[in-house]
């Protein structure tokens, strides 16, 4: 019996030691990220911001104006909104890799310069962004296969894994159409806000998100 009191202590022992390193390493790690989050914007991040604003600029510029085009035989209409759903997809894969990316390797602190409501709203504007940016994609997406016709990522056939089907088909339109004015109206918001920490605050927010340019000394 005092054998296995012995061996139960040992195992005690060990795994205490164990709990310690263990918190030890863990506590290493979140000092290690809070640390990362002080830093600016990596190079990743500041291209995926800057490509994903370009092509979503581009793509609502597409969807805005392809709706307004006739059904004809030249196929002009079709061309557009190929084009669309394409650089939908796209979006699509860039959003998912930059969440991703952002889970991964954390978004720096917000700066000191910045007041509680300024860092509430830019909070509840990034994650509305990020909303709009997973939903209007998808929501795209599965209209086009819920519609009778073929999705295509420039010209190649995907596979129709989904029946037609007119109602979910026209509700997702809905959705994609409804989303598309909210995501306009928080990039307004978004912009408006850059413009403010560039010009009146000043505070290197906005140059957070630009490439830092080394001038060479002469």
């Amino acid at each position: 019996m005092s054998v296995f009191n012995g061996y139960d202590s040992h195992v005690e022992v060990y795994t205490r030691a164990n709990e310690k390193q263990i918190f030890q390493i863990v506590s290493a790690a979140m000092i290690k990220n809070r640390k990362k989050k002080v830093d600016n914007y990596s190079k990743t991040s500041i291209v995926l911001h800057w490509l994903l604003a370009g092509l979503i600029f581009i793509q609502l510029s597409i969807g805005l104006d392809m709706v307004g085009i006739p059904k004809g035989l030249d196929g002009k209409r079709a061309f557009w909104f190929t084009l669309h759903k394409s650089l939908g997809i796209c979006i699509a894969a860039l959003v998912v890799y930059r969440l991703l990316w952002r889970v991964r390797n954390g978004v720096p602190e917000p700066l000191n310069s910045m007041r509680p409501w300024e860092h509430l709203l830019s909070s509840t504007n990034h994650f509305l962004l990020y909303f709009c940016m997973i939903l209007m994609p998808l929501s795209g997406i599965l209209g086009s296969l819920f519609s009778n016709y073929p999705l295509n990522f420039f010209g190649v056939p995907l596979p129709k894994l989904i029946d037609h089907n007119i109602l979910i088909k026209e509700l997702l339109s809905q959705v994609h159409q409804v989303t598309s004015y909210l995501f306009i109206f928080l990039i307004l918001i978004h912009v408006l806000a850059a413009l403010k920490h560039l010009f009146i605050d000043c505070d290197g927010v906005f140059g957070r998100m630009m490439f830092k340019i080394k001038s060479k000394r002469q």
